[in-house]
């Protein structure tokens, strides 16, 4: 289900995109979970990257959209944000933020609806491309491009980034299946790794983004047969 979060002050702007939203629903047989908030403050205020997409007025008392947008890109490189204005001009600024479009007010369904679509399409794109995981901090939206490998430890799962490493409650069952369709193969009992990432095998150790990952005896032909499906391009096939 798609998650969208309207940011608004004025009730009668609300009413009317919640029923734009019901009415594209009914028309296209989409599901959307809406969350309504009145400024700029409350959606900041421990924002979580759960939205795929946002509808930010510009003008509301307190914090204003264009601010409260600045520090959810910050924390949510990939939200969707769509601006709601009656001032024309502020589609300058938006590039700051990566406004993705803007709807002037007054707000009709047609050009709802048009806007709406594009951004859907955008998060069909893009949605089985990450991952939400709850982890020690809170929730974490994590590319899974960006996984090296996946690593066990009794009832934590450390997940091992370009940039960093995530504490996560989750299986080792569960994370294979979240990921069996981007070439991720176990070595061992412990690591499940993105294939990509492999650049040698060196006896019974596997080098992964420059990590050295034991294979196991049970693991070995399966994770090598993998890897070479994956390098001649047969994977999935």
């Amino acid at each position: 289900m798609v998650r969208l979060a309207i940011v608004e002050d004025d009730r009668k702007y609300i009413e009317s995109l919640k029923e734009y939203i019901n009415v594209y629903m009914r028309e296209n047989g989409t599901s959307i979970d809406v969350k309504v908030f009145r400024d700029g403050n409350k959606i900041v205020f421990d924002y979580q990257p759960v939205y795929d997409i946002i509808l930010m007025d510009i003008e509301m008392p307190g914090m204003d959209g264009m601010t409260a947008a600045e520090k959810i890109r910050k924390m949510d490189k990939d939200v969707i944000i769509i601006f709601i204005t009656n001032i024309a001009q502020y589609a300058i600024q938006g590039y700051k933020v990566r406004a993705h479009s803007y709807i002037l007010k007054p707000v009709n369904y047609y050009s709802f609806s048009l806007e709406l679509h594009e951004a859907l399409a955008s998060v069909s794109k893009k949605v089985n491309d990450f991952l939400l995981l709850q982890g020690e901090d809170g929730l974490f939206k994590i590319a899974v491009g960006e996984i090296l490998y996946v690593e066990s430890q009794r009832h934590h799962m450390l997940i091992h980034t370009r940039a960093q490493v995530i504490d996560i409650r989750e299986t080792m069952k569960n994370m294979e299946r979240k990921l069996s369709k981007f070439y991720f193969e176990r070595c061992n009992v412990s690591y499940l790794v993105n294939l990509a990432y492999v650049s040698s095998i060196t006896g019974d150790m596997a080098v992964v983004g420059g990590e050295l990952l034991p294979i196991s005896r049970q693991k070995r032909k399966p994770f090598i047969d993998s890897l070479t499906r994956y390098i001649g391009g047969t994977i999935g096939k």
